[in-house]
């Protein structure tokens, strides 16, 4: 069942390899090799299977477009973020984006996040006209001659099915929403839908042949219901798709037909410059929301409470926001095991790309909780980073990533915690004892103890603010371990903390 394929860690690595020149040779991943004997815990059910191995019935019912649940800084997601898939079922972005004065710095950010040239991307500042004459005949013929006379076509059978089967549906929405509309209403409204899927669907569905893609389509200007339904077929093809504007919504008045997409109104900065982010997603998706259709507003951050001191004791409580990684291969074995730390209250858990790498799913160990929470979405990863962001469905209060309060210093007291040797949720001490640059990576040096199975784990100040991600240690010294510090983690975390 595991959609984390393993070509799609292609790009893991371990530690540095000896005498690579990123660190010495006695520089290792903390993360820590289990034997398989005593994990017996069964990961999520299997897909679906074909029954008698033949031919299903009906392919159509095996792939279903679910809408993505808003999060703050919903933008910001829709661009680091792809849509993740699980079990035929398709977890998609489907958005309209009111950014108010911030809606010319976002067009011009998508100019030049389509400008990158990654395929599957497309954006629309307007939808493209009726087709000229000469075309025109072509869609009427297509139009007349139905779902087997479509300008696009998937590879992929289950894909197939589920395009003809919406594409049905879009033209029995359009006389729907119309009420008793003319043939001849409806027939134009076909020939717009059919040239439209010509431009788009080939820049969209690069791959036609993998259900698990993720393409992104954004436009804006006036979107009325003929082309609001466009954006609904690309929405349950398991297309992300985002709709901005300034102030003005789509000129939609079904109720019904809002309720597949949701509308956010997001104060975007003047100046927001384009990102690159490496993304890998996939999970079992929820169901769509029910009415009314929801509106959300990205709340300024609130400001923050009066910063103390906290003693061990109290430092030592957020270990429940610290959890234990087993991390299992195709054959259902955990092959070894770490440590990560909850940065949200949506589930998010911050690791290290080497412990979760050449993991077909995950277990996650929660402090207080005898259960083991599986997971098989692996949300966000950078390899040269070394870190990787995992989400379970459970939630635990986060660990504030420190922002700045003050400066890392020398000298300075730090606490520890992970599950070194698989020991559940250490905690030890220590002092910042230098900042070093490994690789593309920035880290602070520490002299809390940790051993294999920390990687992933917290570092935090005495304010109890997360400050590095632990990560690797020397094993020729006492007490010489590395963690990426907390700019890293905040440039790799954005729109996600």
């Amino acid at each position: 069942m595991w959609p984390l394929r393993p070509e799609e860690f292609c790009r893991s690595r371990a530690a540095p390899p000896a005498g690579s020149g990123t660190a010495p040779a006695a520089f290792t991943p903390l993360c820590c090799s289990r034997s398989s004997g005593r994990w017996t815990e069964r990961p999520p059910a299997e897909y679906p299977a074909v029954r008698g191995g033949g031919t299903m019935a009906n392919y159509s019912a095996y792939f279903q477009a679910v809408l993505r649940p808003s999060t703050p800084n919903l933008t910001e997601a829709f661009f680091s973020l792809d849509g993740r898939y699980s079990n035929f079922r398709k977890e998609t972005f489907f958005a309209r984006c009111l950014c108010g004065e911030g809606y010319p710095a976002l067009v011009q950010r998508l100019q030049a996040w389509q400008g990158e040239g990654k395929c599957g991307r497309l954006f629309l500042p307007a939808f493209p006209k009726q087709p000229d004459q000469g075309e025109l005949k072509d869609y009427l013929e297509r139009y007349d001659g139905g779902t087997d006379r479509l300008p696009f076509s998937f590879e992929n059978p289950i894909l197939e099915e589920a395009f003809r089967a919406h594409y049905r549906e879009t033209l029995d929405q359009f006389r729907r929403s119309r009420g008793r509309a003319e043939e001849s209403i409806v027939r134009n409204f076909g020939v717009k839908l059919l040239f439209w899927i010509d431009r788009c669907f080939p820049k969209l569905f690069v791959d036609t042949g993998r259900i698990g893609a993720s393409p992104k389509f954004v436009c804006s200007g006036t979107v009325k219901l003929p082309e609001y339904l466009f954006l609904c077929l690309l929405f349950r093809m398991g297309c992300d798709v985002l709709y901005v504007s300034g102030e003005q919504d789509v000129q939609v008045q079904d109720d019904q037909l809002l309720q597949l997409s949701v509308l956010v109104r997001e104060q975007i900065p003047a100046s927001a410059p384009p990102r690159q982010s490496q993304v890998s997603t996939a999970r079992p998706a929820p169901q769509a929301p029910a009415a009314p259709p929801p509106e959300y507003r990205t709340a300024p951050a609130p400001a923050p409470a009066e910063r103390r001191e906290l003693d061990y004791v109290e430092l030592a409580r957020l270990a429940s926001s610290v959890v234990m990684l087993e991390v299992y291969d195709g054959e259902q074995q955990c092959f070894k095991t770490g440590s990560g730390v909850i940065i949200n209250q949506t589930g998010y858990i911050l690791t290290n790309f080497h412990v979760v790498a050449g993991g077909r799913y995950f277990g996650v160990l929660l402090e207080g909780e005898q259960d083991v929470c599986y997971t098989d979405e692996l949300i966000k990863y950078n390899q040269d980073l070394d870190l990787a962001i995992l989400r379970m469905e459970k939630q635990r209060p986060p660990i504030p990533v420190w922002r700045g309060g003050g400066e890392l210093v020398r000298g300075q007291k730090v606490v520890a915690i992970g599950s070194p040797l698989g020991l559940f949720n250490t905690v030890s001490d220590g002092i910042i004892s230098g900042f070093r640059t490994v690789g593309e990576r920035s880290m602070i040096q520490f002299t809390a103890p940790t051993s294999h199975g920390s990687s992933g784990g917290a570092l935090l100040n005495l304010y109890g603010e997360l400050i590095g991600i632990l990560t690797a240690g020397f094993d020729d010294g006492q007490n010489l371990n590395l963690a990426v510090d907390a700019g890293t983690i905040l440039d790799f975390a954005r729109g996600l903390l």
